[in-house]
Formats: C-alpha cells, sequence, structure tokens
C-alpha cells in the first residue's frame, strides 16, 4: 500500500468516525428534548389538577349549598380564577356543579371546564380530583 492509499483510508476512517458521532449527538439531544416536553406535559397536568382541587375546596366546605367564585393563588406563585355553578337537582339525581376554571402559565391562557357530582362511593386513583364526596367526573382543557 502506498502512502497515499494509507492517507485516503486514515481521513476515510476518520470520516466515518466523525459521522457517527455526530449522529449519537443528534440522537442524545433528541432524547433530552422528548423527554423535556414530557416533563413540561406532566407538570401542566398537575397544576391544572392541583388547581381544580382548590377551587373544589370552598364549595365543598359550604357543603356544595352556595355558587362560588374568587380567585386562588397557583403552586408556582400565579393566580388563577374559579367559579362554580350549581345545576338543578331533580328528586332522582345527587348534586352536581359546573366547575370552570382559568389558568395563565408561561403567557398561555388554558381555561378548564369539569363537571362535578356528588357521589357516595368514590374510587380512589393518582388522578382522581376529589373533595369529600365531590368528584370531577369529566373536564375538558381549552388553550386560548
Amino acid at each position: 500500500m502506498g502512502s497515499s492509499s494509507k492517507v485516503i483510508l486514515v481521513g476515510a476512517t476518520s470520516l466515518i468516525v466523525g459521522v457517527y458521532a455526530i449522529s449519537l449527538k443528534k440522537a442524545e439531544a433528541d432524547g433530552v428534548g422528548a423527554a423535556m416536553k414530557y416533563v413540561n406535559r406532566v407538570q401542566n397536568e398537575r397544576v391544572e389538577d392541583a388547581a381544580l382541587r382548590a377551587a373544589m375546596g370552598p364549595f365543598v366546605k359550604s357543603n356544595g349549598v352556595n355558587d362560588r367564585s374568587g380567585t386562588m393563588e397557583a403552586l408556582d406563585g400565579g393566580t388563577f380564577t374559579y367559579s362554580i355553578v350549581k345545576r338543578p337537582v331533580s328528586r332522582y339525581s345527587l348534586p352536581s356543579c359546573d366547575l370552570t376554571v382559568t389558568i395563565t402559565r408561561e403567557g398561555v391562557t388554558k381555561t378548564i371546564t369539569a363537571w362535578v357530582k356528588k357521589d357516595r362511593t368514590t374510587k380512589d386513583g393518582a388522578r382522581k380530583i376529589r373533595r369529600g364526596e365531590w368528584e370531577v367526573k369529566s373536564r375538558f382543557v381549552s388553550i386560548h
């Protein structure tokens, strides 16, 4: 093998190793980006859950007698507004209400509308939002 062939072989090997290293670095950066998106999503969900629980507190404390609305401080130091309006009750159904929470975080405003129902047979769970016998049965988050 001549000296020029050795130079070409070393150069080609260096190029292959360099491209491989750059590909590993890009894959690593993509993995970190995906992990950060997951963390942000879970953090936003937990803030929303906490805001719903906090908003339900005064309503449940009054035994679900009166409609409530107000402003509370969020976990991250911001504020959110809430409104709870009772639904008409028939003699065959348990009391329920509509809960609306508006959160503004990092310049994004979210409105969470939830249906809360009094239920004597509540089940435990990590994502169950409950205060006393009142439980969030369904919710919808809209981003403005």
